[in-house]
């Protein structure tokens, strides 16, 4: 059913893509069955829906990433440039004109022979393993000419005073405007678009509208999955995926954003949380973490000032401030992954940093969990190893376990409904369902402290009230402190009543 359906107009438009009846696998599922999709010149597109995991499947759809076992698609918008390219011998494909923003940022070492690992952001002299973000943006290849050079994604994505920053010690929001100016800098045709705005501060998406804009009048179509109450302006159109195909077409003007009610929803068995959790977690000890007049610089660069902080047993905090302001590394001091914690006055669950501790001490009592972290896990670990490896701390699980500690994952895995994905490595299954995986890996070891960043990151609207919801639920049914980063108000759980605020 095509509701407030576009009208033809008498201007004959010039197809870029369509997807004609098509059924498509993706990650080994039937995602699409009969899918139709016609991509016209002047379009621009917002995809939305009840899934995350279809709307990256939509993109990747067009970019060829999935399998089309039935129907057709057809990609006009790239017909001239490949005649081009086949009278001059030169190996080329529709691909070269389309440049991807998608939610997953695998970076390489210099010699591009490895991906870096978790805390190697944090160590100075390791970090200059990295290319900085302008030597990374000056080596993005482009097989056409373009408006977007490096001077102008610099200072339209806010990133002119990170150009000679380490890319591993960028923030998660950073990061995210990063890959948009590295999608420019390929002069493409076509720009896709997986939940831009997730990750961005308050002020970036406030800006975003504007950037897109500017992207648009450059000569780039674009389409992107976003949340259905974040439709940008210049948007023109918007599609609605359900039941495995685009069930409703609307104009920009006419469409109205639905929410879901959080009271009405479903969760997760609760019963079984409330068995898989201890009550006594996080009670018994004042103090999990005291900063006094801590103080963190880079190359020069003052990242955190005189910064004080305490956070008591059960207290539950909002960490906030805008892309850069210090979050990501405040944190590594807390998670202990951060060496300068050595020179700095900080305690951790009442013992000072750097009086005969092990970061293992510290691990063992700090669940924690972060969108990039799924990038850090070795490739060969599946989801159930991944879960086991939050009762040893390690980026992976190394070690032979017992017949009960695999029987309390698969638990955890049951109840976030991935018991059928236990076997499945972690970069098999969707972005949102890593999320309840390392959720999974934070609760099993029942921390004292819950520390959760963008946690619910690309995730759809369902899945994170879901989240938020979870969330809620083992802070009730247990005393530990919560610290959580979100730049999204609707995120932050109902228990927070407590915010930090950097600037």
């Amino acid at each position: 059913m095509v509701g407030a359906c576009c009208q033809k107009t008498a201007k004959i438009m010039k197809t870029l893509i369509k997807v004609s009846g098509a059924t498509v696998r993706y990650l080994d599922q039937l995602v699409f069955d009969g899918l139709e999709f016609d991509w016209q010149e002047g379009q621009h597109w917002a995809i939305v829906g009840d899934s995350g995991k279809q709307l990256t499947a939509f993109l990747d759809t067009l970019l060829g990433r999935t399998m089309v076992t039935r129907g057709s698609i057809i990609r006009p918008f790239a017909a001239a440039y490949q005649k081009e390219q086949e009278e001059k011998g030169e190996v080329h494909s529709f691909r070269d004109l389309i440049a991807v923003v998608s939610q997953q940022y695998p970076f390489k070492n210099k010699s591009n022979l490895q991906n870096f690992y978790y805390q190697q952001r944090f160590n100075s002299m390791e970090a200059e393993e990295a290319l900085t973000l302008s030597a990374y943006l000056s080596n993005v290849e482009a097989k056409v000419n373009g408006f977007w050079d490096l001077e102008r994604v610099l200072e339209r994505m806010r990133l002119k005073d990170l150009a000679d920053k380490s890319l591993i010690k960028l923030s998660n929001g950073e990061t995210r405007r990063l890959a948009i100016a590295a999608a420019l800098m390929k002069h493409p045709k076509i720009l896709l678009l997986d939940q831009p705005l997730t990750g961005l501060d308050v002020q970036t998406r406030a800006q975003f509208d504007q950037i897109l804009q500017e992207i648009i009048q450059s000569g780039i179509h674009v389409i992107l999955s976003t949340h259905s109450n974040e439709i940008p302006a210049s948007i023109t159109h918007v599609g609605i995926l359900k039941d495995k195909k685009i069930e409703a077409i609307f104009r920009r003007e006419d469409w109205k954003a639905t929410t879901s009610e959080e009271e009405t929803m479903e969760s997760f068995d609760e019963k079984m949380l409330q068995r898989l959790l201890q009550p006594s977690v996080g009670q018994g000890q004042d103090e999990m973490i005291r900063l006094e007049k801590v103080t963190i610089r880079y190359a020069g660069n003052t990242i955190l000032d005189r910064v004080d902080w305490i956070v008591l047993a059960g207290e539950k905090w909002q960490l906030k401030g805008p892309n850069g302001a210090g979050k990501s590394t405040l944190l590594s001091l807390i998670l202990g992954e951060n060496p300068q914690a050595y020179a700095n006055d900080i305690w951790l669950f009442g013992r000072k940093r750097g009086t005969g501790e092990s970061i293992w001490d510290i691990k063992k009592q700090i669940g924690f969990v972060a969108p990039e972290l799924s990038r850090f896990f070795p490739p060969n670990q599946t989801c159930i190893k991944v879960v086991l490896s939050g009762l040893f701390d390690t980026m992976g699980l190394f070690k032979k376990v017992t017949e009960a500690q695999e029987k309390l994952a698969m638990d955890w895995l049951a109840l976030f409904r991935m018991a059928g994905n236990s076997q499945k490595l972690l970069k098999q299954v969707s972005l949102e369902e890593q999320r309840f995986v390392l959720l999974a890996r934070a609760l099993i070891k029942q921390p004292k402290l819950l520390v959760l960043d963008e946690a619910s990151q690309g995730m759809d609207e369902f899945q994170r009230a879901l989240f938020k919801k979870t969330v809620d639920q083992v802070c009730a049914y247990t005393g530990l402190s919560l610290i959580y980063v979100s730049h999204y108000k609707e995120d932050i759980p109902s228990c927070v009543d407590r915010v930090f605020e950097l600037g």
